[in-house]
């Protein structure tokens, strides 16, 4: 267990204090925005990507007045207790890729935590559990330009330091935070190095095709498989049982007839292990 992680967080996130250690090659070298708040970290990096931002700029906030998460959903961001973070990547892939853009960053949130010494679960496509409570999210938003990648904006938020009283009384009991989860406060800063070294070693084997090598180690983290599940389709909904990860990213899922069903992107409902 690194004991750095553990160790009391600065009362702000500073680039000097994140380059300052900071352990990978290019991931973070381009300029750290850090903001006091923000409406989205998304948002803002949104904003740099389209004014020639270059890859690997780095984009944080001590809150958001506005996280989001899939389908519209908020991302509560008190300030000061989380990581709420934005990356400005320019992959040069075929953009039927993007989807496992998501997965990749999951093993890399994943690993960095388990770091901490908790083992969390991966729930497709882009949420990082303990127990049966999420702790983390993860939301990627890409440009496309003539049929290519323009950018893609890879959001993080996790609840690092958040207390349960932070959290509102209708996810209470969804919702938790690594510190709840430890028993004591964690270093952001700590955090925020590891998880960049992971996302540079991980997004390079992205880039390269190994999508297979994500998808094994993806799977060691895995809470989906097995479990039952509802999908809610633009035009209908679909129970059954989450059977796999296919090749490409996507869910299987088997209905009650036998039926396996190929899920791109949907509203995911886990049903909760009672």
């Amino acid at each position: 267990m690194d004991q750095g992680l553990k160790n009391s967080c600065p009362v702000n996130l500073q680039p000097h204090a994140v380059r300052e250690g900071l352990e990978t090659r290019w991931l973070g070298k381009q300029p750290i925005y850090c903001f006091d708040e923000v409406e989205s970290t998304n948002s803002e990096a949104k904003r740099l990507a389209r004014q020639g931002a270059q890859e690997g700029t780095v984009v944080l906030a001590e809150a958001q007045s506005m996280g989001r998460g899939r389908l519209r959903r908020s991302w509560i961001s008190p300030h000061g207790k989380g990581l709420y973070l934005s990356l400005i990547l320019r992959p040069q892939v075929p953009p039927e890729w993007c989807p496992r853009i998501t997965l990749t960053a999951g093993v890399a949130l994943a690993e960095a935590v388990h770091e901490i010494g908790i083992v969390p679960g991966l729930k497709w496509p882009n949420d990082m559990m303990i127990g049966d409570r999420k702790v983390a999210g993860i939301l990627t938003e890409a440009t496309f330009e003539d049929k290519s990648i323009g950018f893609v904006i890879l959001g993080v938020g996790i609840n690092v330091n958040t207390h349960a009283l932070d959290f509102p009384v209708s996810i209470r009991n969804l919702a938790t935070s690594l510190s709840l989860s430890m028993g004591e406060a964690i270093s952001r800063v700590t955090l925020l190095q590891t998880l960049l070294c992971k996302l540079e070693q991980w997004y390079e084997l992205f880039c390269q095709g190994s999508f297979e090598k994500i998808l094994e180690a993806w799977h060691k983290y895995e809470a989906v498989l097995g479990r039952p599940v509802e999908v809610n389709l633009p035009d209908s909904r679909l129970v059954g049982v989450a059977e796999r990860i296919d090749s490409d990213g996507s869910l299987m899922v088997r209905d009650k007839t036998g039926r396996l069903h190929r899920i791109i992107a949907g509203d995911i409902i886990y049903f909760r292990v009672q």
